[in-house]
This record gives structure tokens, C-alpha cells and sequence, in this order.
């Protein structure tokens, strides 16, 4: 009864607030009325419930809410002339994309401005993704609103239809992901009318391995490759011209080519983000396949002087609509849907028997994570191969590396601290993959205190209780020691034993 009378106290006053002051807002009542902005909101939509208020919202302006008691005659003989109230979700969703108008924002500081929980504005956000108004960079977490190109799926890319190879042979589509190394397409080949994904990338030695990885495997589970071919362009944008010309240096590292330097803004941005790592549209399933840095001679040389002409490889790839595993994983831990054990081992199945022939083939991936995880007909398929490199050299010797490329978030403990590792590598961060499919993280700060004790082999007592067999197979994949950990082929084997997977019974959609 205490409660109820608290609840019954605290309506009185916004009525009297509003018997007061008339026409007010939510941010007009908990401020005058000490509340918190939820509370106050809660209590309205309560009393509109019981007609004892109402609210008129205006074009591109906040809800404003009054007593019935004061609404006019004529408001009360021609209701019809009040506007139609939104409903509240709908309400809530405008003043997200009202924030997003003056440009990119992470979810962390979108719920800030709105005086709301992340979580629930990861709600809104993933909502508004469903619907194709927004969308989320893998890279910088950053949520933008889509154009109207973008919406209604059309509109072409400037960058590369400027150039004769690609406007001869396709129609652009949509640029799906940009980075200082290259950028993805979707694109519609002009004669077979198919949708393919085209990569754009400075042609040089140091563009070779992912193409030649692409080419030689031929897996289901690995995103398609189907022709290469260089074109020359003197095109390029003023910022274009500007980033280049103000680059300077170029890395010394002895390693392979094509690797992704881990830096500690890149850990602190993956730790401290609020909505790390939850969520890709369809199109931005591509977009991983974009962002590859290297280092080249030619540029330390001055060779890629920008006033010149400039060669680039164009790989067109299978295009890939069915978003990213990020964004699969978004949808459960902030969009409502269900988790299903089957699914997620038949999933994850699929990720292993793509790494285990990726192993199979002498090949190292380096960046297994969510973003890199892409669906297509309802099928894994394994992407972005621009750190790819070989397990050992031609004479079967171990391959000396660089320290701490990848990404900080998924990379193993080797991998960021050793310069000798093997394919072992990559079992690490499928481990931290399959726990993420089967547990929830609700928020930035759950994700954080459980991902520092997960690399460190300490899962959360509850899941442990609940996936007794998992735990003990992640546990081994998180293991210090690479040695101690399983081959991908052992995972595959473990799948089909323990939960009665095979590849002759995934005939179907995984998703």
C-alpha cells in the first residue's frame, strides 16, 4: 500500500504541475519537479492511460502534455482536430533520428542526451536498423542515419563509377564500407544482372595474399571469390589527396604483409564502448571486408605520389545480404530475439569447418570476430582475409611475425605479445565467439568485467551451470598455452559427438 500511495503522490503533483503551468514537457515537469525524467515519463503515459492527460506533438518538436480538464470546447467537440498522438516507441524513435541529423553518435551518448538507459536505446537503435533507417560502422561503432539512396537502395558511388573498369562492367549500388585502404561496393553486374561486393585496393605487392587466399580456397563456408583485374585512375577527391599527402613513414616490421596494427586507442575504443561490438545491417555485412592496412615500398618510396596515376586491384567477391554475426548477436543481447542452442552450435559449427579448412590450406586467418562473420542464404560464411598469412615458410619453418595485429578485443595472447605463433591463433577468439552466441550481455559494463575474466578463462558461474558441456570445450580454446587448445578440426569432431551436428544434417539454412 506504501507503494501505491508513493506512485498515487507522485501523479498528484505532475497534475498539479500541469493544473499550474498548462502546456509542458517531460523535461519542464522532472526538472521543476526534482524527478527523474523516466519516472515522470512512466507516470504520464499512466495518467494518459486513465484520461487524465494528453499530449499534442508537433512537427520536429517534443511531446507536450496538459490536463484533459483543459482541453478547450472545441478540442473536445472535433478531437479529430488534435493531432494524432505517436505512439511512444514511435516518439522515442523520432527523437533518435533527430539526433543522428546533425551526424554519426555511439549509442552510449545518444541514450546520455535522452536521458536514457543504453540498453534501451539499443532497443531503438536496432528497431530503427530493422526498418533500414539507420546504420551502425562495425569500426567506429557510430550510428548515422541512411540517406534516401540508401533506403531505397539505389544511387552509385562517384569513386568508383569515375573509373573505366567498373563503370563499363556494373552499376554501383552502394558503398558499404570506406577506409584509408580501400573500400567495398555492392554492386549489379551489368550483363548477368547478379548483386556482387567489389573491393577496391591500391595494387602492390601487399595486395597479392588476400587475393591469392581468396582464389585457392573454394569452401561453403568462405566467402566467394570470383575475378581480380588492376585499373589505373588519376581520380581523387580533395580529402583524398590531402590524407595521402599528409601521411608520412611507413612501418618497419619484418612480418608478413597486409597486417592490422592493434593500438591501445583501438583497445580502449573496444572496451569502453557501450554497445561494443552488437550490431551490422545488411549492408554493412561487407563492410569487414574493407579495412586492410599495409605498408608498401612503393609508398615509402614515393612511388603512390598522389598527383599520379595510381593502379588499383579490384576484387570482386560474393556478395554477402544477410548481415554480420555481430549483428546477429546484437539482436539477441538488445533486440528481443531468442537465443536457440541448435541454431547457435549449427552456426558456430559452420565458423569451425570454414577455420579448419582455412588451417587445412596452410593459412592462418588472424581476425576471426563477429564482424568478419557474415551470413548469405542462410549460411556462414567467413570474410575479410587481409591478414591472412602462412602458417610456416617454404622450408616448413615458423614464420616470425609483428606484435599485436588484429583486433585487440579477439586477438589471443600470442598473437599480441609474441612474434612466433601458429594457426592456434585463431582457436582463441573462437572460443570468445561461442560464448558470446550463447550468453547475454546486456551492457557495456557487464561486457566489460566479463570479457577480462572470459580471456582469462573464467566464465560466469551461472553459465557454467547452464552449458555444461560448452564451458569445458571453450575453457580449452581459451587455454594460455596455444598447445593446450584444440584444433579446429577436434571442435568440428566434438560438435558432431556432443550435440549431434554434421554437415549432412546442415542441408538446411542455418538461420
Amino acid at each position: 500500500m506504501a507503494k501505491m500511495s508513493a506512485e498515487n503522490e507522485i501523479e498528484m503533483r505532475i497534475c498539479d504541475y500541469l493544473r499550474r503551468h498548462g502546456r509542458s514537457t517531460v523535461q519542464d515537469i522532472f526538472k521543476e519537479l526534482k524527478l527523474e525524467k523516466s519516472t515522470v515519463n512512466r507516470h504520464l503515459y499512466s495518467l494518459q492511460a486513465s484520461k487524465q492527460v494528453f499530449k499534442t506533438v508537433e512537427d520536429n518538436k517534443r511531446p507536450v502534455w496538459n490536463l484533459v480538464e483543459s482541453m478547450n470546447d472545441e478540442q473536445k467537440a472535433k478531437p479529430e482536430q488534435i493531432k494524432p498522438e505517436m505512439t511512444r516507441d514511435a516518439i522515442e524513435e523520432k527523437h533518435v533520428k533527430d539526433l543522428l541529423k546533425s551526424g554519426g553518435l555511439k549509442a552510449s551518448h545518444i541514450a546520455s542526451k535522452l536521458g536514457q538507459q543504453t540498453q534501451s536505446t539499443n532497443k531503438l537503435l536496432y528497431g530503427l536498423m530493422e526498418k533500414g533507417e539507420v546504420r551502425k560502422c562495425s569500426k567506429s561503432h557510430m550510428w548515422t542515419l541512411k540517406n534516401d539512396q540508401e533506403r531505397n537502395g539505389s544511387g552509385s558511388d562517384r569513386k568508383l563509377t569515375s573509373v573505366s573498369g567498373m563503370s563499363q562492367t556494373f552499376d554501383v549500388i552502394e558503398e558499404l564500407g570506406d577506409g584509408g585502404y580501400g573500400f567495398v561496393c555492392k554492386v549489379k553486374h551489368k550483363i548477368d544482372d547478379k548483386i556482387y561486393a567489389v573491393k577496391r585496393v591500391e595494387f602492390n605487392s601487399e595486395a597479392e595474399p588476400e587475393v591469392k587466399a581468396l582464389a585457392r580456397l573454394d569452401h561453403p563456408n568462405i566467402v566467394r571469390y570470383f575475378t581480380c583485374w588492376p585499373d589505373s585512375d588519376n581520380w581523387m577527391s580533395n580529402q583524398e589527396t590531402n590524407e595521402k599527402s599528409n601521411t608520412t613513414g611507413s612501418s618497419t616490421d619484418t612480418d608478413d604483409t597486409n597486417e592490422r596494427s592493434a593500438s591501445d586507442d583501438d583497445v580502449a575504443d573496444d572496451e569502453d564502448d557501450d554497445d561494443d561490438d552488437v550490431s551490422d545491417d545488411v549492408t554493412l555485412g561487407m563492410e569487414s571486408l574493407t579495412f586492410t592496412e599495409s605498408t608498401s615500398a612503393a609508398k615509402a618510396s614515393g612511388q603512390c605520389d598522389p598527383t599520379n596515376h595510381r593502379t588499383y586491384l579490384f576484387i570482386q567477391m560474393e556478395f554477402c545480404e544477410g548481415g554480420t554475426l555481430t549483428s546477429w548477436i546484437g539482436e539477441r543481447n538488445y533486440g528481443g530475439k531468442q537465443r536457440i542452442p541448435l541454431e547457435i552450435h549449427r552456426i558456430f559449427y559452420e565458423i569451425s569447418s570454414g577455420v579448419e579448412y582455412i588451417h587445412s590450406n596452410n593459412l592462418i586467418h588472424r581476425d576471426l570476430k563477429p564482424d568478419n562473420i557474415l551470413f548469405n542464404d542462410g549460411k556462414v560464411k567467413i570474410g575479410d582475409f587481409g591478414l591472412v598469412a602462412a602458417q610456416k615458410n617454404p622450408s616448413g619453418d615458423p614464420i616470425e611475425r609483428s606484435k599485436r595485429k588484429g583486433t585487440p578485443t579477439y586477438m589471443s595472447p600470442e598473437q599480441e605479445n609474441l612474434r612466433n605463433y601458429d594457426e592456434k591463433t585463431d582457436i582463441f577468439p573462437l572460443g570468445l565467439m561461442w560464448f558470446e552466441m550463447l550468453w547475454k550481455i546486456s551492457s557495456g559494463m557487464e561486457r566489460a568485467e566479463i570479457w577480462t575474466n572470459l580471456r582469462n578463462q573464467k566464465l560466469p558461474d551461472q553459465f557454467c551451470e547452464r552449458y555444461t558441456a560448452e564451458n569445458k570445450f571453450i575453457e580449452k580454446m581459451l587455454s594460455v598455452t596455444p598447445e593446450d587448445r584444440p584444433h579446429a578440426k577436434d571442435i568440428r569432431l566434438n560438435l558432431e559427438t556432443f550435440f549431434s551436428l554434421h554437415q549432412n544434417s546442415l542441408s538446411q539454412k542455418t538461420i
